[in-house]
């Protein structure tokens, strides 16, 4: 490797370190100031949520009843081949199962012991915005950019939710910077393993591998699209064992496909933008939220419109293909209840706004990646709110050592 190369490599490297010290120092000031030192508050577990018994002693509960994702995905972690009767603390078995890699690197990093899985958790979806940050820095760089715009990683909701609650989406976030680096600079000799991966962080990673697949097939390389295409083997392995662990009421048809999935005539995101939420607030509060979620959604549909009329713009490849299947996800949800809260629905769709990052300098204006920058940081505005509580913690906190 020349030197150039290799203290360019090195510049990388660091922006990514940073981003990962800084998320590991936000995250041990939270946990000191808002849950008692206890590093399992990251995966907010909810005070109504039934907890393996094995866990309850360990598990800081939130203040929430219900709580959020992350909680499950910890218990996943604990029990990864559901050999423990874990599943039955899931609120959606065959959902929360089939989204295996970060929960399963999780328990092999801390060797099985379940008093270091917690830990080896957070230090896994460390790493994974480590790679999110480093690939699309890498890219960055590819394109005549400074290496540091690779923190712009650090602004797709994915990677935000993931920092404040533990959720698995950052990963396929990551994984799609991995994906779009490999191919942009034609560095295609681990892109099996990128898209297999995909697939076991989430269902929807499996659109990278069609990506591949349909780029293949309309070059009429058929060898090329079988290779890609055996890339869903891992996870369509893990399915077919879930089939076999879980109970049949918890695999049927209806369960494994969520009905927000199912397209109905209708638009929901413009039906919530139209009709927002209206929160337990006092009124000027209400009002607030209220206009983060209308500008959250709004800044979503602007993403895709942008992501559409990119694709003119992109040199034919899996690269053009991985991002109209991104617009065409977005246009298949059509169900309201998927924009129900910014939370929810920015998760899947951060490999949308990775890719238009990503994509800012294939054959479209330098300009463009301002735009590509501001629209999530919009979404992200709705999802800061939701930190108020823990930085007034902190601030409580501070205030009290002094």
């Amino acid at each position: 490797m020349k030197i150039g190369a290799l203290s360019s490599r090195l510049t990388v490297w660091n922006w990514a370190l940073l981003a990962v010290a800084l998320t590991l120092a936000w995250q041990t000031v939270t946990v000191h100031a808002n849950y008692a030192g206890n590093w399992t508050g990251l995966f907010r577990t909810g005070q109504t949520i039934p907890v393996p018994e094995r866990l309850a002693a360990t598990t800081y509960r939130s203040r929430h009843p219900i709580g959020y994702d992350g909680q499950f995905y910890r218990f996943l972690a604990h029990d990864p081949f559901l050999r423990q009767g874990t599943a039955a603390y899931f609120d959606e078995p065959l959902l929360r199962a089939r989204r295996i890699l970060v929960p399963l690197l999780a328990w092999m990093l801390a060797g099985g012991q379940d008093a270091l899985i917690d830990g080896a958790y957070v230090l896994v979806i460390a790493a994974f915005l480590f790679g999110g940050v480093y690939w699309l820095g890498c890219i960055m760089e590819s394109q005549g950019r400074h290496a540091a715009l690779g923190l712009l990683f650090l602004i797709v909701p994915a990677a935000l939710v993931a920092i404040d609650s533990m959720t698995v989406d950052v990963a396929l976030a990551a994984l799609t910077a991995c994906f779009a680096w490999q191919l942009s600079t034609e560095r295609t000799r681990g892109l099996w393993i990128t898209l297999a991966a995909a697939g076991l962080v989430r269902e929807t990673g499996v659109l990278l591998v069609a990506a591949c697949v349909l780029s293949a097939l309309f070059r009429r390389d058929w060898r090329k699209a079988a290779w890609w295409a055996s890339a869903a083997l891992p996870t369509l392995c893990w399915y077919a064992y879930l089939t076999g662990v879980l109970p049949p009421a918890d695999t049927t048809l209806n369960v494994a496909i969520p009905s927000w999935v199912i397209p109905e005539f209708q638009i929901g995101i413009l039906l919530r933008a139209l009709e927002p939420t209206t929160y337990d607030l006092p009124s000027p509060l209400n009002r607030i939220a209220s206009a983060l979620d209308w500008l959250a959604l709004v800044a979503t549909m602007a993403a895709t419109v942008m992501a559409a009329l990119r694709l003119r713009k992109m040199p034919p490849g899996a690269l053009r293909v991985a991002l109209a299947l991104q617009v065409a996800f977005v246009l298949a949800m059509t169900q309201r209840d998927f924009w129900l809260t910014t939370y929810s629905y920015s998760r899947p769709l951060g490999p949308l706004f990775v890719l238009l990052l990503a994509g800012c300098g294939i054959g479209t204006p330098r300009g463009s990646l301002a735009w590509a920058a501001v629209l999530p940081a919009l979404v992200d505005l709705r999802i800061a709110a939701e930190f108020q509580s823990q930085v007034l913690g902190v601030l409580r906190r501070l205030v009290g050592a002094f």
